[in-house]
């Protein structure tokens, strides 16, 4: 059974181990750690039959949601999951007085560029070498009522 629910502590590594798959890059067991305690930080942590399958990390703060991370582990994706996380952390962002969202991606992930898009987000501006690989990020925003 699908279930999203708040991050724990012994959910971390199998966090990094997510980012490391999927993004090829991990913002770190540490970093993980250390947003537990920031009140501006929100996991929403995706388990399917009590396993971890994905989460999407964010920053709410005055109007606006940061997305730092989003994953789904490749073998359940295309299954309204993803979907679902946006759902909750936008449900979480009106009750919080939030209603811009912002996010980046690398431009060369078009999956994820085109599941941003059908989520409602648009493309506002380009960071040029923003990422590890000096991969160009897309800036994307979603105004939610």
């Amino acid at each position: 059974m699908f279930k999203i629910r708040n991050i724990e502590r012994n959910d971390i590594k199998r966090l990094v181990e997510l980012e490391e798959e999927l993004l090829k890059e991990t913002v770190g067991e540490e970093m993980l750690a250390a947003e537990l305690h920031n009140k501006f930080a929100y996991f929403y942590v995706a388990t399917f039959n009590d396993e971890v399958i994905g989460y999407l990390s964010c920053w709410m703060v005055e109007d606006t949601v940061d997305i730092i991370n989003v994953v789904i582990d490749k073998n359940y994706q295309h299954y309204g999951y993803g979907q679902a996380l946006f759902a909750k952390m936008e449900e979480d962002a009106k009750r919080n007085n939030c209603n811009n969202v912002m996010l980046e991606v690398k431009e060369n992930n078009i999956q994820a560029i085109n599941f941003y898009l059908k989520q409602g987000y648009v493309q506002i501006s380009i960071r040029k070498n923003y990422y590890q690989d000096l991969t160009n990020a897309l800036i994307m925003k979603k105004v939610i009522e």
